[in-house]
């Protein structure tokens, strides 16, 4: 019988633990997955991030062998196991929904994956045990889960799938489920947990605030085609085209229509003003002309005096969210959002003037409006 798990030792740097190569998969003719490949390295915590129907589902059910692809190839501690069985992979999987046994206690649902593996008595207790205390679930061991609060269960769900210790844990949308303080603070323990322990992650979600707060690297997918795979920050700093950059970022990005005139040391039409080109985006639009879509993160958009600043235009709405506020404004040519802190925006109000500067230029960015390809040297 095959073993994923002959393919590496204790501590090995053998490659990559899962090895992806050109995915297809069509269901009823909806193409799934278009050839997509990627690599998750030993000890990462890699999030696959996409909006719904964007493939992430599928790739995770065929690592696991519960999916067959068209074409392509999963390699696992550097062996082919496309025609391998799920229970001879050596992967663990960790759903939303958390499918405890409602009739058995947190002990023996933590306990049930050692027992199917004859793992002795006295060792079940000990790993038991000690994952209870490392997820703080000790005083649920006893009790079943409908005594349990959601947030419970799911630890003790990722407390039954983190016992096994396989090579690779595949994680589908885990904590969506859950409100969202526990979310905030069952994703850290997620971190922590992998970190410490030196786990291998695979994990998928719709939700980038997720992606970036936990991710080594982050797959972005969309309708089952791969458009970047980069480090978080990269992610939001350098995002391959317009669809990536609207997608990660709350506020989204700003993206007025825009024109460059490269006179006078390179300038752009936008928001009805003529705004200096950073030097990144006048090497970028070199050669170019036609309009454009200017991409401005709403952090890099501040208050200033109306008389000096670089963008005018009238307060339409004020968001207050906490610490931070939401602002939207308007003009003529544009309806533009920025964040401020909420103390400032107490002394705003809707229908004012407001002056606009935009900071931080080289974070700047430039899209086609035809095609939403990223304008770059």
């Amino acid at each position: 019988m095959p073993d994923a798990s002959a393919g590496r030792t204790a501590g090995a740097n053998a490659g990559p633990v899962l090895s992806i190569d050109n995915l297809c998969k069509s269901f009823r003719g909806k193409t799934a997955l278009d050839h997509v490949g990627f690599e998750v390295p030993e000890a990462s915590l890699t999030v696959i991030l996409g909006p719904a129907g964007a493939g992430k589902t599928t790739t995770l059910r065929i690592t696991a062998g519960l999916d067959r692809p068209d074409s392509g190839r999963v390699e696992i501690c550097g062996r082919d196991v496309n025609g391998w069985e799920p229970k001879d992979r050596n992967i663990a999987m960790i759903l939303d929904s958390l499918a405890l046994y409602p009739n058995k206690t947190g002990f023996e649902n933590m306990a049930g994956s050692l027992r199917i593996r004859k793992v002795p008595k006295d060792e079940i207790e000990k790993r038991v045990t000690e994952m209870a205390h490392t997820l703080k679930v000790a005083h649920l061991l006893k009790r079943l889960p409908k005594t349990m609060s959601g947030g419970e269960r799911q630890r003790i769900a990722l407390g039954r799938a983190l016992i096994r210790t396989p090579n690779l844990f595949l994680l589908d949308e885990p904590l969506s489920s859950l409100d969202a303080m526990l979310r905030i603070e069952l994703r850290a323990e997620l971190k922590r947990l992998q970190r410490e322990h030196g786990y291998t992650f695979l994990m998928a979600t719709p939700d980038f605030n997720e992606a970036l707060a936990i991710a080594d690297t982050v797959v972005l997918l969309r309708e089952g085609k791969m458009m970047q795979t980069a480090p978080p920050q990269t992610l939001y700093d350098d995002p391959v085209d317009r669809e990536a950059a609207l997608f990660v970022g709350s506020p989204q990005i700003n993206l007025p229509a825009a024109a460059y005139d490269p006179d006078g040391g390179g300038f752009f039409n936008v928001a009805g003003t003529r705004l200096p080109a950073p030097d990144h985006l006048k090497a970028a639009l070199l050669g170019r002309d036609g309009p454009l879509e200017l991409g401005i993160r709403p952090e890099n958009l501040v208050p200033a005096p109306n008389e000096a600043a670089h963008i005018r235009a009238g307060l339409i709405d004020i968001e207050p969210l906490g610490l931070k506020s939401v602002l939207t404004v308007k003009n003529a040519e544009a309806e533009l959002r920025l964040v401020v802190d909420t103390a400032a925006a107490r002394d705003m109000q809707v229908g004012q003037d407001m002056g606009l500067d935009v900071i931080n230029p080289e974070r700047l960015l430039a899209f086609s409006p035809k095609t939403g390809e990223r304008l770059v040297p």
